[in-house]
């Protein structure tokens, strides 16, 4: 459907003459038609504007034109611009090698897409290292709080992460594909890129401007270039003094131009402590940079005029860009909203009951348990006839959704730190909830158990879900664990229902406290996934593979199972999905130098988790904590040979079929793992049996027909509930 659709090639070059032949190569072997080839030259010294024209691609329509003075990559590609006839545009560096497929796979994620998409980025890889292993060198920008750009992965060991389609900030100008009708519409004064700039941070301030006017930018993994990229962070010292001064004043026009009230303050303390760093830097190791901050002082007045004219022309509320700062990647898969009366406004079917879903990060689900459940919750209760609001977290949830299949959504700030972000969340959602005529309202997580109150003083009755002995999980400090252990008693006295998710979590309620609970476990639907390209993009084949889901938590020991993995023979990969996002140095303690057979993909949801489960050889559940873990009850209705830890709650979800190990003795799960390894066919039959005892156990239709019940009963529908 893309061919068609003319690109034109854009290189700037600047003694590049090495680079070209093996780039304008790499450009000839691109399978997309029609294709055109620009290159400017900015002032070589070394002959790289004969080189490009001796190794122009044969048949394809070809221009090189030569600048009298470096006007750098800014200049120069505002040069080739204006050479270029087609409605799309990659930019390519001279030290990028572009697959044959990338542009055509770019172009096909923008016109999947749906949206007003201004650009696209590749996976960009750094050549192999003399043992074969890659490095990759940028999957998308991003932004951080103290205003730095980053490229996604860089210097990073390619295990086959960042393996899935995002929204992402910014697209680097190494490889990227942009629509002219976007660059038009970002340009100021007919120029798309700054020519103050000259070099560094350039595109960066681009997709400002881009997203500024309502462009997105798209991440797609499956186009794959290789980019040997020389300026690094770690080699500025390396580097020649021109371009630190670049990258230096750079840093400051970049703020100038698009910092707001709103983001100054948001941002201000880190800013201010990487400005201060920056400064005590220049003043004694690069002397060098300190005519950045001249040169920013005399042409202030022109600095401020752009500025203006920049911030005339948005027409994005500040808000959306701002989430940029605090926000790696969307999602591309929700549905478009649709429109949905709020419970004031009447309007009801079926049962007729309006209820409120609160304390998750909210749906569409892409995080963890609570975040599925609200999300299986809330569509089977409006086919049920219910009036569903799920509140769910702005950091969360992609821009302007108001409603998901039917389900209203109430979208809340928060503030997004490990111990408050939770907490914060949910006490907002209280108080917006006990205003709105709710018949009956399901709060998750037991720390929440604080905030019943808000809702039952003039709100509507409330069940408060808890899935496991929280005090007991290894991530919260004494504090957490002493929030957590008063929280428990709270959930026996506060709301008017306790659930819980698993028959050893009912026990330890009323063994300890006397408490009576609703036991509703956790539900599968194991339909059929989409191709999504995810086991080709990893590089492994079905039933080829042991796969691992979880948080990277030390509770759930990724940690045990990366180390047991290495006693296990032959050569089928171990693919471990997850993340956490407060755990930084843990996961590094496990990732670095891990067995090479272990890929690293980061979390994957949707249909891309859907693929990998309904493929796996074998899953690993390492979970000591919790109730009924809905990654174990997933994998079980995808008919999944299940390997778990050993603990009462995980026997009583997969049954005799499992095959069971000890997380605290690595070598037990290499032992089960070598068993499953040397009898392929034995696991699938074990699968089998797994499938079937979800079907039995774990459905979700069975799940929402128990929580109907429930809500029936709070609202005073039903005096009894049947589970």
């Amino acid at each position: 459907m893309s061919q068609g659709l003319g690109v034109a090639v854009c290189i700037v070059t600047h003694n590049s003459a090495a680079d070209l032949p093996g780039c304008l190569e790499a450009v000839a072997r691109l399978e997309h038609r029609p294709l055109e080839v620009v290159v400017i030259d900015c002032a070589s010294s070394d002959g790289s504007l004969e080189a490009a024209r001796v190794a122009a691609p044969q048949g394809l329509p070809f221009q090189a034109a030569g600048l009298a003075e470096n006007a750098g990559f800014a200049g120069g590609m505002n040069a080739a611009l204006a050479l270029a006839h087609s409605p799309f545009i990659l930019t390519l560096n001279a030290d990028a090698r572009p697959a044959p497929d990338y542009v055509t796979r770019l172009l096909g994620r923008a016109e999947a897409a749906g949206m007003k998409v201004g650009a696209v980025t590749g996976r960009l890889v750094r050549p192999a290292a003399p043992d074969g292993s890659r490095r990759l060198d940028a999957c998308g920008m991003r932004l951080t709080r103290n205003w730095r750009h980053l490229d996604r992965g860089s210097g990073e060991v390619d295990r086959g992460q960042w393996s899935v389609p995002e929204k992402v900030f910014g697209a680097t100008g190494a490889a990227s594909l942009f629509r002219r009708a976007a660059l038009d519409d970002a340009a100021i004064d007919g120029e798309a890129f700054d020519p103050r700039f000259h070099s560094f941070r350039e595109d960066a301030e681009l997709c400002f401007r881009l997203r500024e006017r309502g462009w997105e930018v798209l991440y797609e993994p499956a186009a794959v270039a290789e980019h040997r990229r020389w300026n690094l962070p770690e080699r500025r010292s390396a580097m020649p003094a021109m371009v630190n001064y670049h990258s230096l004043k750079n840093r400051y026009l970049l703020r100038l131009y698009h910092q707001t009230g709103g983001n100054l303050l948001r941002t201000l303390v880190p800013t201010l402590v990487r400005d201060l760093m920056a400064l005590g830097y220049a003043l004694l190791r690069e002397r060098s940079s300190l005519a950045a901050y001249a040169w920013i002082w005399r042409h202030r007045g022109e600095v401020l005029r752009r500025r203006r004219a920049i911030q005339a022309r948005r027409t994005l509320p500040g808000r959306d860009l701002d989430r940029w700062f605090f926000c790696e990647s969307e999602p591309l898969e929700p549905s478009p909203p649709s429109p949905l009366p709020s419970p004031r406004e009447g309007g009801r079917g079926g049962e007729g009951l309006s209820v409120a879903l609160i304390g998750s990060r909210g749906i569409p689900g892409r995080y963890g348990g609570y975040e599925t459940l609200m999300e299986e919750l809330a569509v089977r209760l409006v086919e049920r006839g219910f009036e569903v609001t799920v509140y769910c977290r702005s950091h969360s949830t992609p821009r302007g959704m108001t409603s998901y299949r039917g389900a209203r959504l109430v979208v809340l700030p928060t503030l997004r730190t490990k111990y408050l972000d939770t907490p914060v969340h949910t006490f907002l959602s209280c108080l917006h909830a006990a205003r709105e005529p709710f018949d009956a309202a399901l709060v998750v997580n037991s720390a929440n158990a604080v905030f019943v109150p808000l809702l039952r003083v003039g709100g509507p009755p409330v069940a408060l879900h808890v899935d496991g002995i929280e005090k007991r999980r290894a991530k919260w400090g004494p504090v957490g664990r002493a929030v957590y252990a008063l929280s428990e008693r709270l959930a026996c006295v506060l709301p008017d229902l306790l659930v819980t998710d698993a028959e050893v979590i009912r026990r330890h309620y009323l063994d300890r406290y006397g408490a009576e609970s609703v036991p509703i476990v956790y539900g599968v639907d194991p339909r059929p996934p989409r191709d999504t390209g995810v086991l080709e993009r990893l590089g492994i084949q079905s039933r080829r593979f042991f796969l691992y889901v979880s948080r990277f938590e030390p509770e759930n020991n990724p940690h045990r199972v990366a180390e047991a993995y290495r006693c296990v023979g032959g050569d089928l990969p171990l693919v471990m999905v997850g993340g956490a996002p407060y755990a930084g140095r843990f996961i590094a303690g496990f990732t670095e130098g891990a067995d090479p057979r272990i890929l690293f993909p980061g979390p994957i949801y949707g249909e891309g988790y859907r693929e990998l489960l309904a493929h796996a050889l074998a899953y690993i559940h390492a979970t000591e904590v919790g109730g009924t873990h809905p990654a174990l009850v997933e994998a079980m209705g995808y008919g999944n040979c299940v390997v778990v830890n050993d603990t009462p709650e995980n026997r009583e979800v997969a049954g005799e079929a499992g095959l069971y190990f000890r997380a605290a003795e690595p070598g037990t799960l290499a032992e089960r793992l070598e068993e499953v390894r040397q009898d392929p066919a034995r696991a699938a039959g074990l699968g089998r049996e797994m499938a079937a005892r979800a079907a039995r156990l774990y459905s979700w239709e069975r799940v929402a027909d128990q929580y109907a019940r429930l809500f029936e009963r709070l609202a005073g529908r039903a005096s009894l509930l049947k589970p």
